[in-house]
């Protein structure tokens, strides 16, 4: 079989002893950028300062890791400023309902699966994140490409609509992209 002319007949673009010169200067390389740099009072400070803020913000009702989320914080609000369209009280986000919320959200984006019933209906859901207090409604919706063209869907949906104004104190959401780029958009209420 001939060899591409670019390609040289032993086997490289490098000779042997190329190959194993580049090969102690990558190690040697890698090894450096190993090493830690030493610690000063400073950084130990700046360390213990981020772990206990770290405690702290753990400790502050409300502020989980799916809070911090921009997506999520900003279906919240859109939410409450709708309600307060309908001068409907604004309702608290609830760590619980809003990991309900997310894991179905990613269980939808994942499987394609598109319904209220699936992985366990959203009371199960809501109990298997630890909800305290009484699951209400859940809204889905899929492929709306913004957070108002989601609860326009939402809003133009009776069922939906009638969950989204309810009485309903708490509030989860959760959204997720499937691997074709489809949006899934969940809401999770309770009291």
């Amino acid at each position: 079989m001939a060899r591409p002319a670019s390609i040289p007949a032993h086997g490289g673009l490098f000779s042997p002893m190329t190959r194993l010169t580049l090969a102690l200067l990558l190690t040697l390389t890698m090894s450096a950028s190993l090493v830690a740099a030493p610690t000063t009072t400073e950084s130990k400070a700046d360390e213990k300062k981020e772990v206990e803020t770290k405690k702290a913000d753990a400790q502050v009702p409300g502020d989980a890791f799916l809070h911090k989320h921009p997506t999520l914080v900003k279906m919240w609000h859109h939410s409450n400023q709708v309600r307060g369209r309908y001068q409907l009280p604004a309702q608290r986000i609830s760590p619980e309902l809003t990991k309900a919320a997310q894991d179905h959200a990613w269980y939808m984006a994942r499987t394609g699966q598109f319904s209220h019933s699936v992985n366990g209906g959203f009371v199960s859901r809501a109990r298997r994140h630890s909800y305290p207090g009484s699951p209400y409604g859940e809204i889905i919706l899929y492929g709306s490409p913004s957070i108002p063209e989601c609860f326009n869907g939402w809003l133009n949906s009776p069922g939906h609509r009638a969950i989204l104004l309810s009485g309903a104190r708490e509030v989860g959401y959760g959204y997720a992209i499937s691997a074709n780029g489809t949006a899934y958009w969940v809401g999770v209420f309770g009291n």
